[in-house]
């Protein structure tokens, strides 16, 4: 049940806290809220604090793209692929094309992912033009309206900004999936532990050896991926991090570019020490996170909680 998701249990406190009347309407997908002769909406994960446009903004990664670009704010290239069934009349060779080139301007290493999703799904790593033409195939098979090409940026830690009306009110950052070699296990025994006990399912990395055993204390890394579905260590960011305040910059410049108002920023620090926007999401989601950082379900419910109340302020 929908319920039995950290989100809505938050909700349900904070509107009890909060003395906020809750009904539930459209089969429990919409949540109508009600304080003070004000009536406010959460739909799914999204609270009723963006305007339409900054939220679908967000919700295309291209869109985002293009917007903090032509705001100067430092982002990942992204180029665009229409699907030549829905979108004919833009579509033509030269997107594919732009995709090849992409690969060949950035030493065969290319993502390629669709521009509306999430939590890391329908994204690939693609290493020569068979590759993406497979991959693009494959989304526009899934009626994916338009993907997006991308560089492939060596990450060192991507982190997490969550932003509300102009302030960051938590960071944390993510390190890629890796298992620690024990000198007996392989890296697939390894893995099965942690999917097993996390309750996930990480994402190989394409033509990593599973059947190596790493020696005693060797890190491995086994994802690409830096989304905590994916298996991906969150870290709490502390006065001690040197990119902590360049991060909270960019992120701020981000939020105002997108004229947002609650949302969750995810900035890479790539391992050349650029700091670039990767994406927006206008549904911030910390169920995941929740779960698994120490006090995670009381962080992410304080952070709801904020939102909830800017959102009655307005």
């Amino acid at each position: 049940m929908e319920s039995s998701k950290p989100f809505f249990r938050m909700i349900d406190e904070i509107c009890k806290e909060e003395n906020i009347k809750q009904k539930m309407i459209s089969y429990n997908w919409i949540r109508q809220l009600e304080k003070e002769n004000k009536t406010h909406y959460i739909m799914s994960y999204q609270l009723d604090l963006n305007t339409a446009n900054s939220y679908n903004i967000a919700h295309d990664k291209f869109a985002t793209y293009d917007v903090l670009k032509s705001n100067n704010v430092p982002t990942i290239e992204h180029r665009m692929i229409f699907n030549p069934k829905t979108r004919s009349k833009f579509y033509g060779e030269k997107f594919i094309k732009d995709a090849e080139r992409l690969l060949l301007e950035n030493n065969n290493k290319v993502v390629i992912k669709a521009n509306e999703s999430c939590e890391g799904k329908d994204v690939y790593f693609c290493s020569n033009k068979q590759e993406i033409e497979e991959t693009v195939e494959k989304l526009f098979g899934e009626n994916k309206d338009t993907l997006s090409a991308c560089p492939y940026v060596d990450i060192e830690y991507e982190y997490r900004v969550i932003y509300l009306t102009g302030e960051i009110l938590y960071m944390y950052k993510k390190k890629k999936a890796s298992v620690i070699g024990d000198g007996k296990k392989t890296i697939r025994e390894l893995v099965n532990e942690i999917n097993e006990k996390r309750n996930i399912n990480i994402e190989i990395i394409k033509d990593l050896d599973l059947s190596y055993i790493p020696r005693f204390n060797e890190e491995v890394y086994v994802s690409w991926k830096h989304n905590l579905y994916n298996g991906a260590v969150p870290i709490l960011v502390d006065e001690s991090d040197q990119f902590a305040n360049k991060v909270k910059e960019v992120a701020l410049l981000a939020g105002k570019a997108m004229n947002i108002n609650f949302a969750s920023i995810d900035i890479a620090l790539a391992s050349d020490k650029r700091i670039l926007v990767m994406e927006v999401n206008g549904s911030v989601c910390m169920n995941k996170f929740s779960e698994i950082i120490p006090n995670g379900y009381n962080i992410a419910k304080d952070i709801y909680k904020k939102a909830i109340i800017k959102m009655f302020e307005n």
